[in-house]
Order: structure tokens, then sequence, then C-alpha cells
């Protein structure tokens, strides 16, 4: 299995936790809206009862400023929402990825993968490939089998990482001059602007702008 392809299939598990907290927050969020669109109304037309002709200038000035300062109120609710649920999402990804470290033949196919795509940066013959330590436990008694199945051409020694991440592998020459971060977090880091960029727009693509009211 490719690293496209399981990025596919990330894109495909992320839009569908990310409909369900979209469709459950956006219709809370559309009713305290409408809750608040109600409430600067009724103020608003008692408010015009008491006003006399010559003053109706005035009413509608400050009918303005009013609708104005609860549009801002409520950008700044939703916009803090769509950050808290920017976050849950991104928190279900990297849970995502901690489940598929536990069904070994696929984590192990996708480590592989990583191995196979890094290695081809290096001219060195030897390398060392750094995994964290639960990873280290599943690969190394069976990392010769493993190497020569990936990339027999190379000499790599399989090493226990000293930076914390869940899974994935880092790869780097002798001299450590050379690295590529194959971690899922490095990953992410690299993809980052992508995955905001789909979780955005599967979250809000049915928000209504609130300059729009």
């Amino acid at each position: 299995m490719s690293t496209e392809t399981q990025l596919q299939q990330l894109e495909s598990a992320i839009r569908k936790r990310a409909q369900t907290l979209a469709d459950n927050q956006l219709a809370a969020a559309q009713q305290k809206h409408d809750q608040i669109l109600a409430d600067a109304t009724k103020r608003l037309n008692k408010r015009e009862e008491r006003e006399t002709e010559i003053a109706k200038a005035a009413s509608e000035q400050a009918y303005r400023r009013r609708v104005q300062a609860s549009e801002i109120k409520m950008q700044a609710e939703l916009d803090q929402l769509r950050w808290t649920l920017l976050q849950s999402v991104m928190s279900l990804l990297h849970e995502h990825l901690k489940q598929l470290t536990q069904q070994e033949e696929t984590y192990l196919n996708l480590l592989k993968q990583y191995l196979k795509s890094a290695v081809f940066m290096f001219e060195d013959q030897e390398l060392v490939v750094e995994v964290n330590a639960d990873d280290h436990a599943l690969l190394a008694p069976q990392w010769e089998e493993f190497i020569k199945e990936c990339v027999p051409e190379k000499q790599c020694t399989l090493s226990t990482s000293t930076q914390p991440f869940t899974g994935g592998l880092l790869v780097r020459n002798k001299a450590d001059r050379i690295r590529i971060d194959n971690t899922f977090e490095g990953l992410i880091a690299r993809l980052e602007s992508d995955i905001y960029q789909v979780i955005t727009t599967q979250l809000f693509a049915s928000a209504t702008p609130t300059r729009n009211l």
C-alpha cells in the first residue's frame, strides 16, 4: 500500500469524522445564532415602538449599531467554535494513527513504504533507522528480513530514537547530516496546511457567513 493510498485513507477517515462533528456543532451554532437575532429583534422592536417620528433616524442608526455588535460577537463565538472543532479533528487524526500502529500487518507494510521512500534520498550505503521503543521491539526480531525485503542494497541499523513520536520512522546517515523524517508527526507537519484545508472545507463548507445576515 503506497503512502499516497495511506494519506487518501486518512483523508477519508477525517472527512467522515469531521462531517459528524460538523453536523452536531453547526446545528447548535445555528440555534444560538437564531436566538441572538430573535432577542436583538425583540429589543429593537420595543425601542422602535417608543420612538417618535422625530427620533426615527436616530433609532435606525442605533438599530444598525446593535445588529453590527451582535454580528461581531457571534462571529467571535463562531471563530472559537471553528478552532475548537479543528483541534478536535486533529486529535482524532492522531488517535487514528495511534490505532493504526496496533494493526501489525498494515503497519509493517506502511513502515516498508516509508523506508523505501526515504532511502532513495541517500547516496550513503550505511544508514540508521530510528523508531520509537514499541516499534523497535516489533522490528528487532525480524529486522534482517525486513531490510532484505525493502532495501537490500542498503545497510540499515535499527535504533531507538530519543525523539518522541507516535509511529513511522526517521532515517539518517551515519554522520547525522541528512535526515528524512517519515514519522507520523513529521508527515503531518509537512502536510499540515493541506490537512487543515481538508478539515476546514469539510467542517464549514455549509456554514453561512455572518456578514450575509
